[in-house]
């Protein structure tokens, strides 16, 4: 892993030279390596350099990402479900369902690409054979939450959390100095009454954009990085009408943020092509919002390093996960003078907790609102239109936040390259002359309390 500033990122934007786009995008990853390497050896300015250095990265992670065949794969789903043809494949793949590259003409699937099928066409597959889809989603958490915050007009609850990391064996390096972050819950209107109560090390607590809390010390075998905390989430309910939108607005967060929140030339057309001649934040909010949910499919994604350009990824795809979604949705908004941000932490439930990302748009008089591009999407694909309308501008209080941006530093910085240069949702580590990554330490969550607030 590469020494790297952490706001080099945004080199990411910079074109690659055509020789390393043929061997990228006909799949030859070893070609286009060697290629990288002899260019690295020239001269050129730091800005070209910090690109290249981040495309080998990215040239070594593409075939672990990518190496499941479609009979492969079909073998992998008929294990469960023995009904599902290659027919029956195809159009799940062309549902948006399995993301995918192809190597020297040959189709290959990322590696989360069954689990993404059994989850998100699970209806479809019960179906089968005789191909009937079911439609069976009704998601009673979110709807029990939404009547408690419709009927008090807001919902607060307190969760505690116990995280932590180790490092795999292959990778101790007892007697190295390590340096470890860890998630933290943000300072935010969301977010208060944040308790640490026990960590295996004594940690260092940044107020950064991306909040962890921050270990270094000396590294003892089998040593583990842990800590618990717990926090307060209150979450308002609005009747959101576009008729008392205010007459001013700001126009902050309504520009692009190289790498990953662009306004090309692609994004700026379906961006005005929305817009018509509205001018109503809240209407134009919405329409960005129907086009990502109602025009996308939700699919685990490769690492989001490895995506050169999401927003338009997901635009030309139509396909990705909670980010990818959300990044369009961002980008979409801000073409359009709506100012959008990026948040993400973790969705939670009482039982389980799992990365999530989402985004944030702004509207006077009320503020930061929420829109959870995912949910939406689910909401919409199986017809619930109560819950697709609520995440547009509404929330629940089964999260804990703890970034506000996207592809920003930690405080203090980290040295090498991160294993998610863009958000962090589950941990990071590194030595202190050489990078981990994810296939060097190993990570876990769990809620360890769940708690309904009285009424404020």
């Amino acid at each position: 892993m590469i020494e790297f500033r952490e706001e080099d990122i945004k080199y990411i934007a910079i074109e690659l030279p055509d020789e390393v786009k043929f061997y990228k995008y006909s799949g030859d990853f070893e070609g286009e390596e060697k290629v990288v390497l002899r260019l690295l050896e020239g001269e050129m300015p730091t800005a070209l350099r910090r690109r290249l250095e981040l495309e080998l990265e990215i040239c070594r992670e593409m075939p672990r990402e990518y190496y499941t065949d479609f009979d492969t794969l079909l073998g992998k789903i008929q294990e469960k479900y023995p009904a599902c043809t290659a027919e029956n494949l195809e159009y799940i793949i062309s549902q948006g369902s399995a993301d995918y590259i192809r190597k020297n003409g040959v189709r290959y699937f990322q590696r989360s690409a069954r689990s993404n099928i059994l989850e998100c066409q699970e209806a479809y597959l019960k179906s089968l054979p005789g191909g009937i889809y079911e439609n069976a989603y009704r998601n009673p958490l979110r709807h029990e939450n939404l009547e408690i915050m419709k009927k008090h007009g807001y919902r607060k609850v307190r969760w505690r959390v116990r995280e932590w990391l180790t490092i795999d064996e292959h990778a101790q390096r007892v007697g190295k100095k390590i340096r470890v972050h860890l998630p933290y819950p943000a300072e935010c209107d969301e977010q208060s009454d944040i308790v640490l109560h026990y960590s295996s090390h004594p940690v260092y607590i940044s107020n950064a954009d991306q909040r962890t809390a921050f270990i270094e010390t000396e590294y003892k075998k089998d040593e583990k990085f842990e800590i618990e905390f717990s926090y307060v989430l209150t979450i308002p309910y609005y009747d959101l009408d576009p008729a008392k939108v205010s007459d001013e607005q700001p126009t902050f967060c309504t520009d692009e943020e190289l790498p990953q929140i662009r306004i090309t030339p692609a994004i700026k057309a379906v961006a005005d092509e929305l817009k018509g001649d509205e001018t109503n934040p809240l209407i134009l909010a919405r329409k960005a919002y129907e086009y990502v949910t109602t025009n996308m499919s939700y699919s685990y994604m490769r690492e989001y390093l490895c995506i050169e350009n999401i927003p338009e990824f997901a635009l030309f795809n139509k396909r990705g996960d909670c980010g990818v979604m959300a990044l369009l949705f961002i980008s979409l908004c801000r073409a359009m003078g709506v100012p959008a941000r990026w948040q993400s932490g973790s969705h939670c439930r009482p039982n389980r907790i799992g990365s999530h990302d989402w985004a944030q748009f702004y509207v006077a008089p009320w503020g930061w609102l929420h829109a959870d591009l995912s949910f939406g999407e689910g909401a919409h694909k199986y017809g619930d239109t109560e819950l697709w309308e609520h995440y547009c501008g509404n929330f629940d209080v089964f999260r804990e936040i703890n970034n506000h941006s996207i592809g920003t530093p930690f405080d203090p910085p980290k040295k090498y390259l991160r294993t998610d240069p863009y958000d962090n949702q589950s941990g990071e580590a590194e030595y202190e002359d050489m990078g981990l990554g994810f296939d060097d330490f190993s990570k876990g969550r769990i809620i360890v309390e769940f708690e309904d607030l009285p009424e404020r």
